[in-house]
């Protein structure tokens, strides 16, 4: 989660943001209006409503032009911004055609901050000086994606903890200006969060999970909030008020804030018991992802709010709720020696392991093709309480099929690469396909789908060789944690030609099914001819 550092707007400025205010202006109880005000504000400083963008400057012709109402800028010769705080993200937009020339102009002026900023220019269709500059644009205009535009850096005289004021103003093709000013801060707290190596739990259990927060900047950060999304089979059990709670999809956002915990430059803070996770008695992979801002109006993502592309996360649909446990309360230190490593990256990931264990087992089944031919279904099924869902960490298996000599292959499986365009699934060699197989969940298999035939020079009676074919499954995961229980059932022969079921209606009782699992067949009478030997 990500917050910009909002820039308490003029209450001229503000009207022109808030519906109907000119009207409530109008109110003869005035206690009213400064009521509704006051609160407004206090929503903002507080973190609760969105941070704004710098709002439009009193001498602007038309609206359209937006830009953050703060950034952030690393200190000359200093320490960089992280990745995520590097462009100043700068819009107009009033619906024309992106990309279309029309003869607009865009200007970025520091001139009167020069003790605190420069500018330097990129892309192309600009000019100026390191302290104004005048771009070339499309009618519609988006710093990301457009080839052209400026950006603020620190002066050399400048130290952290230093503003100045950015002014950006937009001219259209119709002579139409908007403008507007960002508050530009040189330095400022960086937070970053410990990343952990792959968590390995016990099914059924409760796991707690440390946070750790650094304040890797130039200036103190007071307060900061972190954002844990959690995966399916990790549910938190003990539910802090310090945090709000939201399940959507299978997965739960927990945001925590900590108000009181001050970070100076180097500091770190500490809670043991931020995450207490229950999991899964089936699942054997999972995963959190966790973000870490500054609380209320302080920004350390350089003004990128959640408006923009980098930080906007899709709002889950539910109610959040506060917990009721008792508080957390952080640890807070000079940074702590050892292995530990922290990541300044907007998301941390974290990789969890949980100790179930699939027993799979090898799958043939026949059944009767055109031509005397059979179709073969051959993979795998899960007999044990492991689901490994592969998506989430992997965990599949690879089925090696090995035909007997001669065998001719009339299909294979075959994937979709792209519209009416297909590739075999399998890669082979001579008679051997090598094919990747889905993860099944407990009781569930896995299958791919073969069409062969005797080909020429096989015998009659018989297939060439062995007249066996052999099954083999290779697991993708062989960790203690996952083992697989029974791993000698994970390779088995069977006759692809053997006895199948007659054609449908050759009449009753005469159906045969053919299992082959682990080695042999297994011939099913049809239960009318059972019912009329019982008769």
């Amino acid at each position: 989660m990500a917050a910009a550092e909002a820039v308490v707007p003029r209450p001229r400025a503000l009207a022109s943001h808030l519906p109907h205010l000119s009207r409530l202006s109008r109110l003869r109880d005035s206690r009213l209006v400064r009521g509704l005000l006051v609160g407004v504000l206090a929503l903002l400083g507080s973190g609760v409503l969105p941070p704004s963008t710098a709002l439009a400057d009193a001498s602007s012709d038309a609206q359209g032009l937006t830009a953050p109402a703060s950034f952030r800028i690393a200190p000359y010769g200093g320490k960089p911004r992280p990745d995520r705080e590097k462009h100043i993200l700068i819009r107009y937009d009033r619906g024309a055609p992106r990309g279309e020339e029309n003869g607009s102009t865009l200007t970025m002026d520091v001139t009167d901050s020069s003790d605190v900023l420069r500018l330097k220019k990129y892309g192309n269709g600009c000019s100026g000086t390191d302290l104004r500059i005048v771009c070339h644009v499309g009618e519609a205009y988006d710093s990301w994606t457009d080839a052209a535009g400026a950006l603020p850096h620190a002066a050399p005289a400048s130290k952290p903890g230093d503003k100045g004021e950015l002014h950006v103003s937009f001219r259209d093709a119709k002579g139409k200006v908007s403008r507007v000013t960002t508050r530009v801060e040189v330095g400022g707290p960086v937070l970053a969060l410990r990343e952990q190596d792959t968590l390995r739990v016990d099914p059924g259990k409760e796991h707690a999970v440390t946070l750790g927060v650094r304040n890797t900047g130039e200036l103190p950060a007071d307060g900061f909030t972190v954002t844990a999304t959690v995966d399916e089979g990790l549910a938190p059990v003990r539910r802090s008020r310090s945090c709000d709670y939201l399940s959507h999809g299978g997965a739960t956002t927990v945001l925590c804030r900590f108000p009181g915990a001050r970070l100076e430059p180097g500091d770190e803070a500490h809670v043991g018991d931020w995450l207490v996770l229950g999991t899964s008695r089936t699942l054997m992979y999972s995963s959190f992802r966790a973000t870490v801002a500054l609380l209320g109006s302080g920004a350390d993502n350089g003004g990128l709010d959640g408006s923009s592309r980098s930080t906007a996360e899709p709002t889950p649909s539910g109610t959040s709720r506060r917990g009721t446990g008792a508080a957390l309360v952080p640890q807070v230190g000079k940074a702590r020696g050892g292995s530990e490593k922290y990541s300044e990256a907007k998301d941390v990931w974290t990789k969890v392991r949980i100790a179930n264990h699939p027993d799979y087992a090898v799958l043939s089944e026949l059944s009767a093709a055109e031509g005397g031919g059979r179709r073969l279904k051959v993979g795998l099924r899960n007999d044990g309480m492991g689901d490994a869902q592969e998506a989430n960490g992997g965990g599949g298996a690879t089925l090696v099929l090995t035909l007997p000599d001669g065998t001719d292959v009339r299909k294979e499986p075959m994937e979709e690469i792209d519209e009416d365009e297909f590739e075999p699934v399998c890669r082979h060699h001579e008679s051997t396909y090598t094919c990747p197989l889905n993860a099944a969940a407990p009781g569930g298999s896995s299958t791919l789908d073969f069409e062969v035939r005797k080909g020429e020079g096989m015998g009659h009676g018989e297939a060439a060789g062995s007249g066996l074919a052999k099954a083999a499954l290779r697991i993708g995961d062989t960790g203690a944690d996952h083992a697989d229980p029974d791993a000698a059932n994970n390779t088995g022969t069977f006759d692809p030609f053997g006895p199948v079921p007659a054609e449908a209606g050759s009449g009753p009782g005469t159906g045969l099914v053919v299992a082959c699992v682990l080695g042999g067949c297994v011939v099913i009478a049809g239960s009318a001819v059972l019912w009329r030997r019982k008769r």
